[in-house]
């Protein structure tokens, strides 16, 4: 029994010490390796467009997932490739959220990145993840409006979260929606500020677990229900129609200015895992963004249904295994290059 009280002593002095230690040093340390935390901690706020990344950063050590991965960007906080130097003037600008980012792969395995290098444009990438329509406007108007870049044509990569993210970031929508995610997001930064290196080994713990120790999580991705891209193909979706109306408006505003500015316009667009496993080729999705570019877009990238293409002679398993990161609805660097491939052919 005294054995027991000693080794349990033993455990709670060394916790006590490490979480100490961890409080007064733990971010000196991981910033001296060069190691960024929290993911969101390099997304930063902006006045202007609500947020973007940290301008100038230079890490190997990005993390996403249970992987870490280089992430360079310039003085406007736009992702590049570490070694371009800086410029006003691009032919192709792409925005999205964090499919059109490359969350969790460098610029260069990106489709943006592999566009880039192979088509020998000048090529900017403005998506950051959770990024909707709501923000592509905002963020466009500025950057324009302000002299800041300018660009002969915009690839808009639509994704199927845009939806409900532009739904949220509605006015009559925004306060119920932060009032419920404020709690989480206060944990988080208050752990990464505070414990930051206890914050990184339980995430990269839960990240392992659901990855490799429970094979049957129930991850929200691949829920029927609780994917954001089940609005696609679950009947009676709520509020559908004025969801849609909603999101197609701020396309139709995006429209309108870049005609002004003599700008083309083309849209993107791709599946969730989701899309594969529950969704039809000729979706909602697919048949709303074909039929907005009808007069609008140069061109429409049906880079969604190409991946029913692989699943025709293959299987949707082998497609949600093969194009997507294990545990996670994006794309990994096959799955870029599918689409990278698609933009080569289409934007010649």
């Amino acid at each position: 029994m005294l054995q027991i009280k000693n080794i349990l002593k033993i455990f709670l002095i060394t916790f006590s010490l490490f979480f100490f230690i961890d409080f007064l040093i733990g971010e000196r340390l991981l910033k001296k390796i060069g190691i960024i935390y929290l993911e969101d901690l390099y997304r930063v706020k902006n006045s202007n467009y609500e947020y973007s990344f940290q301008n100038n950063l230079n890490t190997n050590y990005a993390v996403w997932g249970d992987s870490y991965y280089k992430l360079c960007t310039d003085s406007r906080g736009f992702k590049f490739n570490c070694t371009d130097k800086e410029q006003k003037n691009y032919h192709i600008a792409f925005i999205g959220d964090s499919f059109t980012e490359g969350i969790g792969l460098p610029f260069e395995k990106t489709f943006v990145g592999k566009y880039k290098k192979k088509s020998g444009l000048a090529v900017v990438n403005l998506g950051v993840a959770s990024y909707s329509p709501n923000i592509y406007l905002k963020k466009i108007k500025y950057l324009i409006t302000n002299d800041i870049i300018s660009f002969d044509h915009l690839v808009v990569g639509i994704d199927l979260t845009d939806l409900e993210d532009d739904w949220v970031r509605s006015k009559k929508n925004i306060k119920e929606n932060t009032k419920i995610k404020k709690k989480d997001i206060d944990l988080k930064f208050f752990l990464a500020k505070n414990l930051p290196t206890t914050y990184l080994i339980l995430k990269k713990i839960n990240w392992y677990f659901k990855i490799h120790i429970i094979k049957n999580a129930n991850i929200n991705h691949l829920d029927y229900y609780k994917n954001k891209s089940s609005w696609s193909y679950i009947k009676n979706y709520y509020e559908l129609d004025k969801k849609i109306k909603n999101h197609v408006n701020y396309m139709e505003e995006l429209f309108f200015f870049l005609r002004e500015k003599n700008i083309q316009i083309s849209v993107l667009i791709y599946p969730h895992q989701a899309s594969i496993k529950f969704d039809q080729r000729n979706s909602l999705y697919k048949n709303i963004w074909e039929k907005y570019c009808i007069d609008k877009c140069y061109k429409f990238i049906d880079a969604y249904s190409i991946f029913f293409d692989i699943v025709d002679i293959s299987s949707k398993e082998q497609v949600m295994n093969m194009y997507y990161i294990n545990g996670d609805p994006h794309f990994n660097e096959k799955g870029n290059n599918i689409i990278f491939e698609k933009l080569i052919k289409i934007l010649k």
